[in-house]
């Protein structure tokens, strides 16, 4: 993938970033062409070789297709579990599809999260992990839909809120 500075992209495990700066420096004592990105929501700095962007799984992020296909799954019911299925087990599962940077994956995990959690059957670990599964997803859904993370999420919210609550809206 070609990159530029002030590309937008999204970085598995952090959603959206900015490519800040691309140099060149020794590395093993081979000249190197490096990447620096910075994480929208946190403003963290991420370094790489540049040669490793795809490897790591840096992409571009979803166009309106993408989008849709992502709201469609946020409003869809969630699979039935087996009838003994153990949080941990279910944690692991979720932890693994966020790790793959996919970010219909990212949306089944902040689906079934939030429907459980609805129901009050959220352990702590699952919290944490739906507001790390949200936030990768609200980055990437802003930056598709051109908007900030505050409407991003508002509008992933939405979708899970009772009918008769947006009728009030």
């Amino acid at each position: 993938m070609k990159l530029n500075v002030g590309d937008t992209l999204v970085y598995p495990h952090h959603g959206a970033v900015t490519v800040i700066e691309l140099k060149t420096r020794p590395f093993n004592s081979v000249e190197t062409k490096f990447v620096r990105l910075q994480v929208h929501h946190n403003g963290l700095m991420i370094e790489l070789p540049a040669a490793n962007a795809d490897k790591v799984g840096i992409r571009r992020a979803i166009g309106s297709r993408g989008v849709k296909r992502v709201l469609g799954i946020l409003g869809s019911p969630v699979p039935a579990a087996a009838p003994k299925e153990i949080w941990s087990q279910r944690f692991k599962t979720n932890q693994a599809k966020v790790t793959t940077g996919d970010v219909f994956q990212v949306s089944e995990v902040v689906r079934d999260l939030t429907r459980r959690a609805q129901a009050g059957h959220l352990s702590a670990g699952e919290k944490h992990q739906r507001e790390e599964a949200m936030q990768i997803l609200v980055s990437e859904l802003a930056v598709s839909l051109k908007t900030d993370e505050v409407a991003a999420r508002a509008l992933i919210e939405g979708i899970f809120e009772p009918a008769e609550q947006r009728a009030a809206s």
